[in-house]
């Protein structure tokens, strides 16, 4: 509209001065000859036909150069709609996956890819419509298809195969595939959350041991959860090499974990029961007494009872010191009873033995006091009450309450399987 207006401005400011020319000078003569072909005008109507002229040759190139376009524009038409079904397949196929209805969301996410700005997005969400209906080599069809609409996304693909991996349990396919994007990238933050999160799964516990810094330096766990990991990791390792009996191996593992969770109580215990069953009770009585001189378990003190050290008497002084705080706990009278067992303090024994169970009767403590009047104080039909409440009292308990091993031998096998906890998110 512009244009047109503008061009008529133009044409009606040349009318005026061609006017106003001829009205002062004359019209003018013009001669045009070509061989014995000759045309005489006036100088006037030359300036007008040549300026209608320029104006229609002007027009007629415009309208031809639409016409010559009316080709790409009715293409371009097409490809918008195109476009702009294959939009609305990936909202549609988005919606049937959040819906639940990944059939369907599949066919959908490919009936217009072909026509998509999107492909790289239609395949991935199509791959997982697929796994969700458990066809695996569909999926990894529409991994490698991605891959060929967007080979720069090797690092978005890769991460979707090994999370897709990881939820269909495929732990040793989803390490390499993980292994092959850390090669691509070996800064990448979440390849190495989900590189953690597949040792965790396969009990690999050595390479976490060496991924939790990396983890950590990235921040893509919680404190609070990241700990429970370390403590879990630092366990499997522990159990590892007590499996494999290397005593090596076992205190290079006992140095490397960070000073705050040596005093954590999993993995304590799994190392005291470790030095106790070599024969080093010594070292496990010092690391015991710094312990509960600072955190308070009576699963540990019990524990502390088990230890046969070179210094009985020492360990005695020392339990004994721990009643100041804790002349009410059922745990610490019964530790104190089988130390003064050990020592021969019989009466000692028996009186703190007969206390700890008038406080919390305790399976473990009606045993250690039928023995006790069985074979040292010759109390045979007192023993026998006391078995009989012992076992009543241990057929009430749920399996795995007591806090009681005698054995701490038994003790070692029960720890060298770490308990589960949080899985990597």
């Amino acid at each position: 509209m512009k244009r047109s207006l503008l061009a008529l401005s133009i044409a009606t400011t040349l009318a005026v001065a061609i006017g106003i020319f001829a009205y002062y000078y004359g019209p003018g003569y013009v001669v045009f000859s070509f061989g014995e072909l000759s045309i005489e005008t006036s100088f006037v109507f030359m300036l007008g036909f040549l300026a209608i002229a320029f104006f229609i040759f002007h027009y007629f190139v415009r309208v031809l150069s639409i016409l010559l376009r009316i080709p790409d524009y009715l293409g371009l038409r097409y490809s918008k709609r195109q476009a702009e079904k294959a939009r609305n397949a990936l909202v549609k196929g988005l919606i049937e996956m959040s819906e639940g209805r990944f059939s369907q969301a599949e066919k959908i996410l490919l009936k217009q890819v072909e026509h998509s700005d999107t492909g790289l997005l239609n395949y991935l969400m199509a791959a997982r419509s697929a796994q969700q209906q458990g066809a695996y080599e569909r999926r990894d069809e529409y991994l490698r298809l991605a891959h060929e609409s967007t080979p720069s996304a090797d690092i978005a693909i890769g991460i979707t195969q090994a999370e897709l991996q990881l939820a269909h349990k495929q732990f040793e396919q989803a390490l390499a595939t993980l292994n092959h994007l850390n090669s691509i990238s070996p800064k990448h933050g979440y390849v190495k959350k989900l590189q953690a999160r597949v040792y965790q799964q396969l009990g690999d516990w050595d390479n976490l041991g060496k991924l939790l810094a990396e983890v950590r330096k990235h921040k893509l766990i919680s404190e609070e959860k990241l700990v429970e990991i370390e403590i879990e990791t630092y366990a499997g390792m522990l159990n590892n090499s007590i499996r494999i009996h290397s005593a090596e191996r076992v205190n290079q593992v006992w140095q490397q974990i960070p000073k705050q969770l040596k005093d954590n109580p999993e993995l304590l215990k799994i190392y005291i029961i470790y030095l106790m069953h070599n024969e080093q009770d010594d070292e496990a009585e010092t690391l015991l007494r710094g312990h509960l001189s600072k955190h308070w378990h009576e699963s540990m003190v019990i524990l502390y009872s088990q230890l046969n050290t070179s210094k009985p008497q020492q360990q005695l002084d020392t339990a004994e010191t721990w009643l100041h705080g804790h002349a009410r706990s059922a745990a610490l009278l019964l530790a104190l009873g089988k130390i003064c067992i050990k020592s021969e303090l019989w009466g000692k024994a028996r009186n703190y033995l007969e206390t700890s169970i008038g406080i919390k009767p305790l399976a473990d403590a009606y045993l250690q006091l039928a023995i006790l009047l069985e074979e040292k104080m010759h109390e045979p039909e007192k023993a026998q009450e006391y078995y009989k409440s012992g076992l009543n009292l241990a057929l009430n308990e749920k399996q795995g309450e007591s806090l009681i091993v005698s054995d701490p031998v038994k003790l070692l096998d029960n720890l060298e399987t770490p308990p589960k906890l949080k899985i990597i998110q």
